[in-house]
């Protein structure tokens, strides 16, 4: 059983059936290929006159170091799971699927990674960090090692 797309709700169904047990209850669902089901999908008759579901960044290679993929569920769409008392890891992707989940018995774990983390005002510096750089720069000038 693949997932389902409710063309109302906009609710992306996924069936414990199209997880990857691990063992007991523990599954994992790779993103990347719940990525492109999602893909082609939205190349069906029924996708192609629906919203967008998600923006994908692929794997990028920077200085020797491969970052992660990225997925984003777009809005109008969420998540359920196949209701039951299980554990979903994601792997494959830093992604925002346990942002958008339809909450049920279902633990969904996700795994993202930091990266740089980018500052879009100010210094990134607490005030009390602020004041201290401003007195060792007062206290540096003051002996001449500035």
């Amino acid at each position: 059983m693949a997932l389902s797309i409710n063309p109302i709700t906009h609710v992306i169904s996924i069936p414990q059936a199209d997880l990857t047990l691990v063992s007991g209850t523990l599954y994992e669902h790779d993103t990347n290929a719940f990525r492109l089901e999602l893909k082609s999908w939205e190349d069906s008759a029924d996708g192609m006159v629906q919203p967008k579901t998600h923006i994908h960044n692929t794997q990028v290679t920077l200085g020797g170091l491969t970052l992660a993929r990225v997925i984003e569920i777009i809005a109008p769409y969420t998540i359920t799971y196949e209701d039951g008392q299980y554990a979903v890891n994601l792997i494959g992707s830093n992604n925002n699927i346990a942002d958008k989940l339809n909450l049920n018995q279902v633990s969904v774990r996700s795994n993202n990674s930091a990266g740089m983390v980018t500052i879009t005002s100010g210094s990134g510096l607490s005030q009390e960090e602020h004041d201290q750089l401003m007195k060792a720069l007062t206290v540096a000038k003051f002996l001449g090692l500035k």
